[in-house]
């Protein structure tokens, strides 16, 4: 059995600002070690669930936040930006995996669940996916589901827990914090890393991975409110999109990949 884990850090245990992710911030070393305990767990767990080996992708915005020597044994880590249109799933194309899972995750932009809640990059104000809000879980979500994996397992804030949960029934879920305005009441670290441990394990165990496939709407429609019109209007050009308000616009398409390549260019270009 082989496993993709996508790891972020705005959903760490305890984490509650943008500064405390910064290089230059004296707490930013402390929840980069954070965060690689909750993934190295998830790892152990998957291990000890049966798989052979377990893929990590660093997806911290540098692509550098995990350190790589605290990880166990049969881990790959892949460090810094592809920048394909995969983003924070890169690899997951580069062979087959059996299960998905997703550590340190976080509302999206809009929510008032985590002081972090953002969408890929902090200049959107809203991301709709057939007019519900989303957020990176939902768009890495049906990337897995493109290459028909199971997503069993996600970490991260009570909020995007919820979220993976009304889109994934079946999927396992720890929240390891709550956010109230620009605080968090955070699990002690050690219990968060026991509990994703355990996490991981169960959502793999006995072929449990299998029932929590991504089911792929049809067709996506994804709109996109920017902070800036001069972002919108140019974006507007892209090809497909209609500018339906000064800051907003739309894209449709059947094909998954064209939705992640309007990401790439829209987006996170």
């Amino acid at each position: 059995m082989r496993v993709y884990i996508s790891c972020d850090i705005e959903g760490t245990c305890g984490l509650c600002g943008f500064a405390e992710t910064e290089p230059d911030n004296p707490c930013s070393g402390y929840f980069r070690e954070q965060m690689t305990r909750e993934v190295a767990a998830a790892a152990q767990g998957a291990i000890k669930a049966g798989a052979d080996d377990v893929f990590i992708k660093d997806a911290n915005y540098s692509g550098r936040g995990v350190i790589p020597d605290r990880l166990p044994p049969k881990t790959q880590l892949m460090r810094g930006n592809a920048c394909d249109i995969y983003a924070m799933m890169s690899g997951i194309n580069v062979r087959k995996f059996d299960a998905v899972m997703m550590t340190g995750y976080h509302s999206p932009a809009k929510d008032d669940a985590n002081p972090l809640a953002h969408n890929a990059v902090r200049h959107i104000e809203t991301l709709k996916i057939n007019n519900e809000i989303a957020g990176e879980f939902a768009l890495n979500a049906y990337t897995a589901g493109y290459f028909d994996i199971p997503v069993s397992f996600i970490s991260g804030d009570k909020g995007i827990c919820d979220m993976a949960q009304e889109l994934i029934p079946g999927i396992v879920t720890v929240p390891v914090q709550e956010g109230f305005g620009g605080a968090t009441i955070a699990l002690s670290p050690s219990d968060a890393v026991q509990m994703i441990f355990e996490g991981s394990e169960k959502s793999l165990k006995d072929g449990y991975y299998k029932s929590c496939a991504v089911k792929m709407p049809q067709s996506f429609e994804i709109g996109v409110s920017y902070e800036s019109r001069v972002e919108a209007y140019r974006n507007s050009f892209y090809p497909g999109v209609i500018q339906v308000a000064p800051k907003k616009i739309r894209f449709k398409s059947t094909n998954y990949l064209d939705v992640l390549r309007f990401i790439h260019f829209c987006i996170n270009g």
